[in-house]
Formats: structure tokens, C-alpha cells, sequence
């Protein structure tokens, strides 16, 4: 069983991961059931059919998911923790009549979904992975969205019962492993699988296409940010940047998305009356291929000390895209290690804005140089992630766990 707040028909880096995670191991035999939450996130409305309903059963690619309800929205604290909390309730009320499992993921964000696990491991004795895609409440801390006071000690002892009552521990990246392991939590414990990726969903694709003619984006020079827009991006940076770079007449600034800072970010383009910044809502999944080729570079952003407690699976889709990126990260984190090894982008200091429109205008004035970090990053994306090897790793912890 896998307790996901975020599930298909939602495509956010969590869901897409999770969706493509269960469906493989469907595929191959194993019998799986998602808990999921109220399809919302990111789309223009809650899909017909999950309207007022408590719970929904269905079937999807050979997984059973059952849609628990959830406040069905999170663009903000309070809702978000309306989510999280409603989701937490319901998904626990639908694990205690599921049919009895032998082992049960966990994926995170709420961190508290561990609780809900162990539970029921108490009354079932099945074994339970926590799956950390990021680091609680370190990423609040880094971000600086969250003072350090009771509260987050709170937070934080409880996150360390958790990882201690659970069999396995996976993260995405050794920096969360280590940090993990900083807590006194047995290493053993600890597994480092990557986030797989279908590297046939997205291929590089011709820059003229539908829709940058759809958006008249025909003669602009694309400097595109594509996914959530939350307290630990610092996508203040992006305002930034647009103001300072005036003087490019064709470059433009594209945001594509949804998230709790999205609209402090329009408002704070407006207030400087910035004509090259250009906002859209999150996009249908179906036109991703031919919406990141619109790109001339992509850019990421996250506050100081945040790249060391978490990592933006959007990565994955832009090095697929076969377009440089310019990351505005810290520079011992891992997402700055991945877009060095593949020589796919250039990495500058969080938050700093001349470092920041350099490395923008640099790979502006360098169409050889965007042309080989872009060919790069997607030969690097084809060597190293693919679905087989990943669900491999899966598939070989469940079954060790599930034998003892």
C-alpha cells in the first residue's frame, strides 16, 4: 500500500513519480494499492466524479486507488495544512479497511503520514518505508518561512521517532541521507533510490511550435520557470532579474504554474510594471513536451541552505528537454552536483542576482554553448535514470522487507 496525498490525474513532480513508481510495480506482478488524496492540486478544478464524495475506488493502470477527501485546496498555509490534516484523517480511516498489506510507503510531504503507517504496522505487522522527498521541517528552517522555536522542535522530534519506528527510510539524494543519519538514526536504514524518469514523456523538440505561437512567444527569447512557486523558492529572484535585464528588448520571462507565493509573485511584477514577465497557469500534462520546448533556457531558484534538504524533480523534464539551466541554488547541494556532472547549466549562488543575469546573458550572447549544455544534460538524463533501474531497487526492498 502507498499513502500519497498526490496521485494522477495530478501532475506534479510527486504524482508523476509515485503514478509511474505504482503502475511499474503493478506491471510486474505485485498487488497495489494507493491512498491518495482529492485530485486538485495544480488543476483548474476537482476533476467530475471527485466532487463531495468521502471516498472513490478505481482502478488505474492496474493499480486500485482509493480516493480519500481532502480539502481541495493548498495555495496557502492554512488550506495547505487543511489538506494535509483532512487527508491525514481519511487516509487513515481508509488503511483500517483495506485489505491487510505487507508492507506500506509512505511518501512525504505531510511528514506526519509516518504515524499513520506505523498504526497500522502495530495492528497488521507489515513493514513500512517512509519515503522522504524532502527534509521536515529542515526545508521550513532553510527557507526562512519558519522560525526556529517550539514549534519546530516539536516538529523535528517527531520526525525523528518516525524515521526510528520505521523499517526503511528512502531519499532521493545522499545530502538527505547524511542529514537523516545526523539525527542518530541507524545508516543501515537509510536507502538512497533517485526519482526515476520516463525519458521517452519528454524529448527535445523544435522551438517554433504551437504553443509558443499560442502564447506569441514567436520572436521572444524564453527564459522559462516552470513548476510550484512556494515559500522555499525564492522566486523573488525572478522579479529580480526581469527588472535588471530591461535592456535585452526579446528576452522574456516565462512563469508557468501554481503554488502558494504564485500570486505575491504577480503582484510584485506588477508593482514594477515589468513588460517582460509573462505568468500561465500550470499546463494540461498532455502538451509538456511542446511547452518546455518553447525554452531557450530554463531557470531554478530556492532560498539559502534550502538545496540541502530538498530537490526539485522538475529537473528532470528540463535536462530532458535538451535546454541549459540556470540554477540559483547552493552550490554544495545535489542539484548543483547533477547539473555540473552532466555539464547541462550553470549554477550560481542563492539568491544572488548579479551572479544570477550573468550566467542568463552569458548563455544568451552563446547559442553554441546553450545548443551543448542542453545536448549534454539530456545524454546525461538517458545514462543515468530510468524506470527500470529504479523500481529494481524498489522492488528488491519490498521483498526483503516483506519476507522478514
Amino acid at each position: 500500500m502507498i499513502l500519497s496525498i498526490q496521485y494522477a490525474p495530478e501532475f506534479t513532480s510527486n504524482a508523476i513519480v509515485i503514478t509511474g513508481l505504482a503502475e511499474q510495480l503493478a506491471a510486474r506482478g505485485h498487488e497495489v494499492t494507493v491512498l491518495a488524496g482529492t485530485p486538485h492540486y495544480q488543476l483548474p478544478s476537482v476533476p467530475a466524479g471527485y466532487r463531495g464524495r468521502p471516498f472513490r475506488r478505481e482502478v488505474r493502470n492496474g493499480v486500485k486507488v482509493i480516493r480519500c477527501w481532502a480539502f481541495p485546496r493548498s495555495d496557502g498555509k492554512i488550506a495547505k495544512l487543511l489538506n494535509y490534516a483532512s487527508f491525514t484523517l481519511t487516509s487513515l480511516m481508509a488503511g483500517l479497511v483495506t485489505k491487510h498489506q505487507e508492507a506500506i510507503l509512505i511518501v512525504s510531504p505531510p511528514f506526519w503520514l509516518g504515524f499513520n503507517a506505523l498504526f497500522l504496522r502495530a495492528l497488521r505487522r507489515c513493514a513500512v518505508i517512509y519515503n522522504a522527498q524532502d527534509l521536515f521541517p529542515d526545508a521550513y528552517l532553510a527557507s526562512r518561512e519558519v522560525q526556529a522555536g517550539w514549534l519546530t522542535r516539536a516538529m523535528s522530534g517527531l520526525m525523528t521517532r518516525m524515521y526510528k519506528g520505521c523499517d526503511r527510510i528512502t531519499v532521493i539524494t545522499k545530502s538527505f541521507a547524511e542529514a537523516i543519519g545526523s539525527r542518530g538514526i541507524d545508516r543501515g536504514k537509510v536507502v538512497t533510490i533517485p526519482n526515476f524518469v520516463d525519458i521517452t514523456t519528454v524529448t527535445p523538440l523544435p522551438r517554433d511550435n504551437p504553443f509558443r505561437r499560442q502564447h506569441g512567444l514567436a520572436n521572444r527569447y524564453v527564459v522559462m520557470y516552470a513548476g510550484n512557486i512556494g515559500y522555499t523558492h525564492g522566486t523573488e529572484l525572478l522579479v529580480d532579474a526581469a527588472a535588471r535585464l530591461t535592456s535585452i528588448p526579446d528576452l522574456l520571462f516565462l512563469v508557468i504554474g501554481g503554488g502558494s507565493k504564485q500570486a505575491d509573485l504577480v503582484s510584485l511584477a506588477r508593482d514594477r510594471q515589468l513588460t517582460n514577465m509573462q505568468f500561465l497557469p500550470t499546463q494540461p500534462p498532455d502538451i509538456l513536451p511542446t511547452m518546455l520546448a518553447t525554452a531557450d533556457v530554463f531557470v531554478l531558484t530556492s532560498k539559502p541552505g534550502v538545496g540541502m534538504t530538498s530537490f526539485p524533480g522538475r529537473i528532470y523534464n528540463f535536462l530532458l528537454a535538451a535546454r541549459p539551466v540556470v540554477a540559483s541554488v547552493d552550490k554544495n547541494s545535489d542539484l548543483a552536483q547533477m547539473l555540473q556532472d552532466g555539464a547541462a547549466g550553470i549554477v550560481t549562488a542563492p539568491g544572488n542576482l548579479e551572479e544570477f543575469c550573468q550566467a542568463l546573458t552569458t548563455l544568451y550572447h552563446d547559442p553554441a554553448l546553450r545548443e551543448r549544455q542542453g545536448r549534454d544534460g539530456a545524454e546525461f538524463m538517458a545514462r543515468h535514470y530510468s524506470p527500470q533501474a529504479v523500481v529494481e531497487q524498489y522492488e528488491t526492498l519490498l521483498k526483503g522487507l516483506a519476507a522478514r
